[in-house]
């Protein structure tokens, strides 16, 4: 004698669904985080500000800008100032929502994310700015 349990193509679309509700969600929170991110970060030459990227949590490395940041600040210079401050914003929100869309799914099913900066100065931005911590505060 075999038992079984058929599961009917109702169910499956419902399940369906529900996966997709749940995906949307998460999507939108990722967003919401990494936009507040690039909204607190201060906006130099630009490179820190589009160096925010999330990733599912253990995935490697994420985005990274080169800068001339450190270099202008050694010579105390502003040569490489970003005239588009907010066009340096919009750019980042849109990596921030191309990472949401193209890892929310294994996000969901590795269990998290990291947002990360991998900028090489922003652990002196972030030293300076609280960007983490600011994060941190706001999404607890």
């Amino acid at each position: 004698m075999v038992t079984q349990v058929t599961i009917s193509p109702s169910f499956q679309k419902k399940m369906s669904k529900l996966e997709q509700l749940v995906g949307d969600t998460v999507q939108e929170k990722l967003v919401s985080l990494g936009n507040y991110a690039v909204e607190i970060s201060p906006v130099y030459s630009g490179q820190f500000v589009n160096s925010w990227s999330l990733r599912p949590i253990g995935s490697g490395a994420g985005r990274s800008r080169s800068s001339p940041y450190l270099s202008d600040m050694a010579a105390g210079t502003r040569a490489n100032e970003s005239n588009n401050k907010e066009g340096e914003r919009q750019s980042a929100r849109a990596n921030i929502t191309s990472d949401a869309v193209r890892f929310s799914k294994e996000i969901i099913e590795d269990g998290g994310a990291v947002l990360t900066n991998r900028a090489p100065h922003a652990k002196i931005v972030d030293n300076k700015y609280l960007t983490i911590q600011r994060v941190k505060n706001r999404f607890r």
